[in-house]
């Protein structure tokens, strides 16, 4: 509405004025002789003079001619501050926003950085406790009346073609000391910053050290190793086949136990991997 009604007064000043030569003199002492009012603008008038085009802000005239031309100085102040504040509030208020956005994500970052430093702290214990149990077990196996666990690791294809893996190692557990790993990095799983992980079996097998004892498989994919015949244990290994440029992987987590027997075999194949559904293993995963 105010810029309605400056319009209308500029219209009015300038239909009387538009056609009339006059000489016009600014508040600093500038003189524009036989000069014309070409238009009138919000905040200033456009003169036609023989030297050329050009403009003179309202500010630069006195009063009286403001006042003619329809420009209300106390007005366009009022209106330049409140449209100062309102630029000040709104920056001041972008700022406050990028501010308490960024103490947010500092906050975010200082409570993720505390939540994993005692999930590690957690899965230390986790692993000290789980060498404590291996290490209690060794002692015992060392005196312990054995008997060989034997068996065979390998793949068959769609096509039915078994593929024999050769190297592999094959390590020997005690069932207890597994089950207060596997029960510790479930709990963390579950409640802590690990999301999708547990899907693979290359997570848990990362927690897999101290072996009571160890085997490996030769050219046939053949092991034998040494177990006591009483007592419940654990036999993980793990491998990996190249076909073309593609790595398959495979892992198995199988209780073993030879149930007061000297020999007992267990193969490792496709049908107990740990990403096999309706087996034995402890852990399923996704590979």
């Amino acid at each position: 509405m105010k810029y309605c009604q400056a319009a209308l007064a500029i219209a009015a000043a300038l239909s009387a004025s538009l056609a009339l030569a006059e000489d016009f003199k600014t508040i600093n002492g500038k003189e524009y002789k036989n000069a014309t009012v070409s238009r009138v603008e919000p905040d200033g008038i456009v003169l036609r003079t023989k030297s050329g085009i050009l403009k003179v802000y309202f500010t630069e005239l006195p009063k009286e001619v403001q006042q003619r031309f329809g420009y209300d100085s106390e007005a366009e102040a009022k209106r330049a501050a409140a449209e100062a504040n309102k630029a000040a509030e709104g920056k001041r208020i972008d700022e406050q926003k990028a501010t308490e956005r960024a103490e947010k994500e500092r906050n975010a970052a200082a409570e993720r950085a505390e939540k994993e430093k005692k999930a590690a702290a957690d899965l230390n214990r986790l692993q000290e406790q789980f060498q404590a149990s291996e290490q209690r077990a060794l002692q015992t196996y060392k005196s312990a009346t054995k008997g060989t666990l034997s068996g065979q690791i390998f793949v068959s294809t769609t096509g039915g073609e078994n593929f024999k893996l050769g190297a592999v190692q094959v390590a020997l557990f005690a069932r207890d000391a597994i089950d207060i790993l596997l029960t510790g990095l479930k709990n963390k799983i579950q409640h802590d910053f690990f999301d999708y992980p547990y899907r693979s079996g290359a997570f848990y097998f990362a927690y897999l050290q101290f072996p009571i004892q160890t085997a490996e498989t030769d050219a046939d994919g053949k092991f034998a190793i040494e177990i006591p015949q009483t007592g419940k244990f654990v036999i993980a290994a793990q491998a990996q086949r190249s076909i073309g440029d593609h790595t398959e992987h495979y892992y198995w987590l199988q209780p073993v136990s030879l149930e007061g027997q000297p020999e007992l075999t267990q193969n490792l194949s496709n049908r107990n991997l740990t990403s096999a559904t309706g087996t034995s293993s402890l852990i399923h995963t996704q590979d």
